[in-house]
């Protein structure tokens, strides 16, 4: 009787034990998955993080080029004639940068002789995504002129263009 008293409360006992751990099994399970989803949330963002550090080498690339191309650009603004835009700027900008410049932002008097412009100075002023606005100084032995470039490094067009006021763009001027 005795055993058959302690064998029922042994496995009274089991039997509590085996309840505890399958209601700790789900426990475990939903925690699991809990853990696992924050784990991947985490390794996202880790890549994510991963990323943004990485791109100020490829942004500096990018933008050491398309200061180059805004430099030959400039360059070929100021040393052709507005008729010879179309041809010649047709790789480096949009083609409403270019009716801009050949209407409206061309010198009204071209002379038959051109002056030669230097492009001495090309400085980046903002960037944001895939833009870059740079200011561009254009300069002759007579006159200096100032442009306010936005470049799209993506397509590596010239997006939109204007000429800013230059105080002390003539040498005589003071």
């Amino acid at each position: 009787m005795r055993v058959k008293r302690f064998l029922i409360v042994v496995s009274i006992l089991l039997f509590g034990i085996l309840l505890v751990q399958i209601n700790q099994t789900s426990q475990l399970k939903k925690q699991y998955q809990t853990l696992k989803t924050e784990y991947s949330n985490v390794q996202s963002s880790h890549e994510t993080i991963h990323k943004i550090v990485s791109q100020p080498t490829v942004q500096k690339t990018n933008l050491k080029a398309s200061k180059a191309r805004v430099k030959q650009f400039i360059d070929l603004v100021q040393n052709n004639k507005a008729s010879d835009y179309q041809n010649k700027l047709r790789d480096f900008a949009t083609l409403s940068v270019i009716n801009q410049l050949t209407n409206t932002l061309a010198p009204s008097v071209q002379n038959s002789t051109l002056a030669h412009y230097d492009v001495p100075v090309v400085a980046i002023s903002k960037q944001w995504e895939d833009k870059a606005r740079f200011l561009v100084i254009a300069k002759s032995d007579v006159q200096s002129v100032a442009w306010q470039v936005t470049y799209d490094v993506a397509n590596q067009r010239v997006t939109n263009i204007s000429r800013l006021p230059l105080k002390g763009a003539f040498d005589n001027e003071k």
